[in-house]
């Protein structure tokens, strides 16, 4: 299906760029002919044409304000030889360095792309004569760039390409919870039951819920189960007490009939679509949030444009880190469900206060209204997720939650540049509004509260319940989130959704341009974190894989040193996706298992410290960024950054290793 839309695609966007070229030509044309009449005009009230100045000027004005003209000149003719007078855009084309890799490579894909698209062929040159009595003085001509048009449409492609692949997700988001729920869990219920009947074990066995059929069929099985327990039990009760007594109630024990299976009503897929579409609301404000705010920014504002531009992303971390603790205690009293419908209020708000923002303050508030919602929201998630997977399958668990908010963070930002450079930044906030109010809709009827009981830990005689203190009396998790945790957050916050958007808008790139690139990040998590998160449970090195892609999450930074192109920025972002895809899941999963030393954390209370910390390196980020951006170059600032994160992940290897010399020696 997919591949069928791609080749429609690829046809549609042919036929328009053939369609549109001779539109292209009419507008070339009447260029030059608005030209011709400026000189001629000028001859009729008097000038000679050869005293006739400025024409350059007028010429590069024109081209300026026409970008489908690549070149024009106005050429005297004067006894057959042919003299300029005027001209602009004649120079030669730049073209990228023979030692520019990147360059060569993005200089081949358009080439490629304009094959595909259907290279514009047609008149390159329009041109019309300047006439005085009959008698040509003079040509204009106007030269069509044939660039212009192929990346207008190498743009619309990449655009409606990139909704092709969100749509693609988001179905196959739906397919997976259908087909598990419907087809999957059930089938596996009555294998399990059927199984069980065949050995001979005649308890009431686990209906589940999905396909009703599947259900009656368990139902029935039950309903037969318990009427042989209550003839037993009949019979038994008539007897005296005696062998034949016992031989029945034996028998009941032996063959399971007094046992009921426990109904656990909760699956992960309860929780995977309402996080979908909610994060999704989320992410379609990411790739365009720093200069939203640059483009509303006042001078009443509280800081300086450069600092207010880092400090709505900064704002809504800082709000989560504060919030999430008491989110965490709120789930385990209230429930997942509750959250997760209260924490829909608040960042409904805060995507409204953006919408009517008359200034980058309004903005700031909005931002930290959502960030109320989005703390709530994902820890009850998080937590509904971490209380339905069994113990070994935690990394697998946790990757399917990374997975969807990465699902999500992909589909929304892209489709968000996309909404932005169409109907423009606000409007993108009401759209978000309605995705919050469907996910609100569908966690409703999707999320149970027939959830497993958390696990109670008794505290040590006179321990502190402060989770700070918590925190501090627990050495690994103290290191994992100091050097591994709070870098990992700064790179993502500060490098990719605030440094990444303002450098390529430097670069001249497109908002939808930015979009995509960004989508790049997620679009390569989504599959491999799946993978690195089996490989982490096989091997069981959670914590070595953490800081093996700490280090190199850094490293990948000083590919942008020197090295001010987009194609850079993309192989840096690819890069980052890939890195971090290991390092998300195993990251959970060795937090936790660091957690689990210390007897008076609880799940939830270790993933809510986990997020708390975190929340530390996203504030920390966008401010470190921007303030380096003020002082340092682009290059300069990603080489900094860079250096620090590696260094950080080199000195948690040194005390891991440290660490585990002394417990063997122990």
């Amino acid at each position: 299906m997919v591949l069928a839309a791609f080749f429609s695609l690829m046809v549609t966007v042919s036929e328009f760029n053939a369609g549109l070229r001779p539109f292209l030509e009419d507008k070339a044309r009447a260029v030059a002919v608005a030209v011709q009449r400026d000189i001629e005009y000028a001859m009729e009230i008097g000038i000679p044409f050869e005293e006739i100045r400025g024409l350059d000027e007028h010429v590069d004005e024109l081209i300026a304000a026409h970008p489908e003209i690549k070149a024009m000149r106005v050429v005297a003719l004067t006894d057959a030889e042919e003299r300029a007078m005027g001209q602009a855009g004649m120079g030669v084309d730049p073209s990228p360095s023979a030692g520019s890799f990147a360059s060569n490579i993005i200089e081949e894909i358009r080439s490629v792309a304009a094959t595909l698209l259907g290279q514009s062929s047609g008149i390159d040159v329009v041109s019309v004569n300047v006439a005085r009595d009959g008698v040509a003085l003079a040509r204009v001509e106007a030269t069509i760039d044939e660039t212009y048009l192929n990346g207008k449409m190498t743009s619309i492609f990449f655009d409606t390409l990139v909704i092709l692949i969100a749509v693609a997700l988001v179905a196959l988001e739906v397919v997976v919870v259908v087909s598990a729920s419907q087809l999957t869990e059930p089938f596996r219920l009555a294998e399990t039951a059927l199984n069980k009947r065949v050995a001979g074990d005649l308890r009431q066995y686990q209906v589940g819920r999905g396909s009703r059929l599947i259900m009656r069929f368990i139902q029935r099985l039950n309903a037969q189960n318990a009427h042989l327990r209550d003839r037993l039990t009949d019979a038994a009760s008539k007897l005296k007490q005696g062998a034949k007594r016992t031989a029945l109630e034996a028998f009941g024990q032996k063959r399971f009939l007094y046992v009921t299976d426990a109904r656990t009503g909760a699956s992960i897929m309860d929780a995977r679509i309402p996080l979908f579409v909610f994060s999704f609301a989320e992410e379609l404000q990411k790739s365009f949030l720093p200069l939203f705010v640059a483009e509303f920014h006042t001078e009443s504002d509280l800081f300086a444009r450069d600092i207010m531009m880092g400090l709505p992303i900064s704002a809504f971390m800082f709000v989560i880190a504060v919030f999430t603790p008491f989110a965490g205690r709120l789930v385990d009293k209230f429930g997942n469900k509750t959250l997760f419908m209260a924490g829909l209020t608040p960042a409904i708000a805060g995507y409204l206060i953006c919408y009517f923002a008359g200034s980058a303050n309004d903005i700031l508030i909005g931002r930290s209204m959502t960030a109320v919602g989005y703390a709530v929201i994902t820890i009850s998630s998080q937590s509904y997720i971490a209380a339905v997977v069994p113990p070994e399958n935690r990394a697998r668990g946790m990757a399917i939650f990374v997975g969807v908010l990465m699902t999500a963070t992909m589909c929304g930002t892209a489709i968000g540049a996309i909404l932005a450079d169409w109907l423009g930044y606000k409007p993108v906030f009401l759209i978000a509004t309605a995705f919050s109010m469907l996910a609100g809709l569908l966690g409703w009827s999707m999320l149970s509260t027939d959830l497993p009981a958390p696990e109670a830990k008794k505290s040590p005689a006179g321990a502190s319940r402060s989770p700070i203190a918590i925190l501090m009396r627990n050495t690994q998790f103290v290191l994992i989130v100091l050097f591994c945790a709070i870098p990992a957050k700064v790179i993502l916050t500060g490098v990719l959704y605030l440094f990444v958007p303002i450098y390529l808008a430097s670069l001249d790139a497109s908002q939808s341009e930015i979009g995509r690139i960004m989508m790049v990040y997620s679009l390569i998590i989504i599959p491999i974190s799946p993978l690195a998160s089996g490989f982490a449970d096989r091997l069981g090195k959670n914590l070595w894989m953490v800081i093996g892609a700490t280090v190199m999450s850094g490293i990948v930074l000083l590919g942008l040193y020197q090295s001010a192109s987009v194609a850079a920025v993309l192989a840096v972002v690819a890069a980052l996706g890939v890195v971090h895809a290991c390092l998300k899941a195993p990251l959970i999963v060795a937090a936790m298992e660091a957690a689990e030393q210390s007897p008076d954390i609880t799940r939830t209370g270790a993933l809510s410290l986990l997020r708390t910390s975190e929340r530390i390196g996203s504030v920390i980020g966008p401010v470190v960024v921007a303030a380096l951006l003020v002082v340092l170059d682009y290059g300069q600032v990603a080489a900094i950054i860079g250096v620090c994160v590696a260094a950080l992940g080199l000195i948690m290897a040194l005390l891991s290793l440290k660490r585990d010399k002394g417990a063997a020696h122990a």
